[in-house]
């Protein structure tokens, strides 16, 4: 769809413009959809949530967007004022799975950001017992912000309830402001030093990423799968105590330990992961819903020497480099190529609704449920995304089915697991050295080899 005649263009970050690419290269794709799934236990009145979705619209200007293509060939943001979009009322029956099911479904609807970039479906259930998908798409939205959605949702909710005004929030940050802001940052001094850097950390690296599919394999509109690994709360523990002996942080801690998996199986030596981090440092961004990600490289290198300590002191460093220069786009040609392998962390207790990684929890008077269905499955070869909880580390890996095995995804998570594992038991402990076989596997194993 092309630009209405006589509509004033809005901005447009570059992560919007490459994602505005990467949807016009899979339009029939839900990839791109950030999906938050909630039961919601106790009664969600249709006329009040309507009017809560309104005002939720009307304070997120992003919501009111569409994405088109200008006279030009490029991308166009265009505002659409009054729009008010209803929600999307429906039926579901059966008990958890079958709400599960019916979410995840509803997830899995591609959204035509040149018409609607934002759904809100109810799933009706029983009377005090439904179900709220929130979808958007990444265009307008990362985790942090559906999450801030899901809050001003039910505080509007709450408040159309009691007839009583909804309890003031600062104003968050208009985009186009956001936008100018990051353009100032990307041709000033520091964005020239920060393009020059990462031209030069990039130079000649390859992307990582898994072992690639079979030959032939088919891609589809939905060409994705994912892989869910847990760490226990005391591996939490522990990897707390380690990582604050070697002066990293836990996260860098376990961003070398993916790095070393990625190279134990079969990688590059010398590769690259993008680390999407979030820029809501800038004013009147926490309270904003927009895509606030920029992706920056982390190279790792690895040599029959390289320990655990000496790889993670290594991804502390280009973690380091790259918050340094957080809010200048990186600026490389086919970051989309570079990019193949993602890493993130989400923690849980810097979430706008507390416990809702948890498990169950309450907010504006309503018990609330995470249906953790699967979403943004095949937005690039391998997405890692790290969500630290009360119930400790959850590593979930989103592949391209079309471009990864899945059984090499599965022994990926695996690899992953013997190596976190290894590196706090033994920080110093060679990478090239650990054996990654199960200990009562290899046992067995050796069992038959002596003829037991």
């Amino acid at each position: 769809m092309t630009a209405a005649r006589g509509a004033v263009p809005a901005l447009m970050t570059a992560g919007q413009r490459q994602l505005w690419l990467a949807h016009q290269l899979a339009p029939d794709s839900a990839a791109l959809n950030v999906v938050l799934a909630v039961r919601v236990r106790g009664e969600l009145a249709a006329a009040p949530l309507a009017r809560a979705l309104t005002a939720l619209v009307a304070r997120h200007e992003l919501l009111r967007s569409r994405f088109v293509t200008g006279a030009d060939g490029l991308p166009v943001r265009e505002l659409r004022h009054g729009y008010a979009p209803e929600p999307d009322e429906r039926r579901a029956e059966g008990g958890a799975d079958g709400l599960f099911e019916s979410a995840g479904r509803v997830g899995q609807e591609p959204l035509d950001p040149a018409r609607e970039v934002f759904r809100l479906v109810v799933l009706r259930h029983r009377d005090d017992d439904n179900v709220l998908v929130l979808v958007a798409h990444h265009l307008v939205s990362d985790a942090t912000s559906q999450v801030l959605l899901l809050r001003d949702l039910l505080d509007g909710y709450a408040a159309e309830r009691a007839g009583r005004p909804t309890p003031p929030r600062p104003r968050p940050v208009a985009w186009d402001a956001y936008v100018r802001a990051e353009r100032e940052r990307a041709g000033s001094a520091r964005g020239r030093a920060a393009r020059e850097h990462w031209r030069r950390v990039c130079a000649g690296v390859p992307a990582a990423g898994p072992a690639p599919a079979r030959r032939g394999a088919a891609r589809g509109p939905a060409a994705g799968a994912t892989v869910r690994r847990s760490l226990p709360p005391d591996t939490a523990e522990r990897l707390a105590a380690v990582s604050a002996s070697a002066g990293v942080t836990p996260f860098a801690w376990l961003l070398a330990a993916f790095q070393a998996a990625l190279y134990r199986s079969g990688g590059a030596a010398h590769a690259l992961v993008g680390v999407p981090a979030t820029t809501r440092w800038v004013p009147g961004a926490r309270e904003a819903v927009g895509y606030f990600i920029d992706t920056f490289p982390v190279v790792a290198r690895f040599d029959a020497d390289t320990s655990f300590r000496t790889a993670a002191r290594a991804a502390h460093g280009g973690l380091g480099n790259g918050m340094r220069y957080l809010g200048c786009p990186v600026g490389l040609p086919d970051e989309a190529r570079l990019f193949r392998t993602i890493v993130t962390l989400i923690r849980a207790d810097r979430l706008p609704v507390p416990g809702l990684l948890d498990g169950e929890t309450r907010y504006a008077g309503l018990g609330l449920s995470l249906l953790d269905v699967p979403q943004q499955e095949g937005q690039t070869d391998l997405a890692v995304e790290i969500v630290q909880s009360g119930g400790g580390l959850t590593v979930l890996l989103r592949h391209d089915t079309a471009t990864s095995e899945p059984a090499a995804v599965e022994r990926l998570g695996d690899t992953l697991l013997r190596l976190v594992d290894a590196s706090l038991d033994d920080p110093r402990a060679r990478i090239d050295r650990v054996v990654l076989t199960d200990p009562g596997e290899l046992a067995f194993l050796l069992s038959l080899g002596a003829g037991s």
